[in-house]
This record gives C-alpha cells, structure tokens and sequence, in this order.
C-alpha cells in the first residue's frame, strides 16, 4: 500500500512540477501593432511584470537590441528557451522579427534577458516601457511620401510625449 501512495504521490509532483515549468516558459505573450497620425506603434507583452533595462543603436538601425529585466523572476526560474514573434509588413511598417534571447548566465543583474529586434531595413525609431508594466513599445515614425525628399536624412517628427507613469 505505501508502494502505491509512494507512486501516487510520485506522479503527482511530476504533474505539478511540469506544468509550474511549462507555465514559466513562455515570455512572450503576444505583440500588437497601431498606426496613429505621427508613429506606428509595435508594444510586445510579456507573461510577466518587465523592467525596461536600455536599448541600442540609441535612435537608428535594422537590429535593435532592447535588454530588461523580468520582475520576480529568479535564477532557478528564468526561461532558456529562445522565442521568435513574426510582424508582416505593412505600407507604414516594415516587416519585423522579435526574438527573446535568455540571458546569457544566471546573474541576472549583470546579465539581463534582450530582444533582438530586426527589421527589413533600417528605420528610426524610439523604444518606451509600457504603462502596464508588462510591455515595451517601440515607435517608428511615418514620414509622407511627399515629405521624404524635402527633409534631411535622419530627420524624424516629433517624438510623442512621454507619459506619466502610475506612480509619480
């Protein structure tokens, strides 16, 4: 009889255990687009509460790498697994591949998780957290087709304001 409870028991730490793990892999959660006058919109969820970190190349490029940190999250339970979100081109927007790159070690502090962000052609844009904690938004401005030989290269419109955030 203690044979089968062992077993029983046995089998269901194996259950909880697996799906507390699968649960805890997945970072991602999912990534939208908007288009609004001056700024097409990319904000990528996350399954947990993020800590922007910094972001390079600064304003210009094809691959940008936005690096952050996943609040709560310890070493024993950082995801390794690499996760890759497509965004199809569109007439404003070119076409996007996010990637979630695990940390490299398990210093988490030193070593922060990244996004690997690469666009079919180099762009402007401007990388925010998110006011629900959860997401990073990045913002690429629309130029007119009428006005993109009268401004100079490197010339964007206005960055939109920043936003106060809940707890100032």
């Amino acid at each position: 009889m203690r044979k089968i409870l062992f077993a029983i028991a046995l089998m269901f730490m194996a259950l909880v255990t697996g799906s507390i793990a699968q649960a805890q892999d997945v970072i991602l959660d999912d990534v939208e687009t908007s288009v609004e006058p001056e700024w097409a919109q990319i904000r990528i969820h996350f399954t947990l509460p993020v800590n922007y970190v910094r972001h390079f190349p600064q304003e210009r490029g094809q691959l940008l790498q936005i690096f952050f940190t996943i609040a709560g999250l310890d070493s024993q339970n950082v995801s390794l697994q690499e996760e890759v979100r497509n965004i199809s081109a569109t007439p404003v927007m070119p076409a996007t591949i996010i990637t979630y790159k695990p940390p490299l070690s398990l210093n988490l502090q030193r070593d922060p998780s990244s996004l690997s962000v690469r666009f079919d052609r180099p762009v402007n844009y401007d990388v925010r957290p998110g006011e629900d904690h959860r997401s990073l938004v990045i913002y690429l401005p629309i130029v007119p087709a009428e006005t993109k030989e009268t401004k100079p290269a490197g010339a964007t419109p206005d960055k939109p304001e920043k936003k106060e955030s809940p707890s100032n």
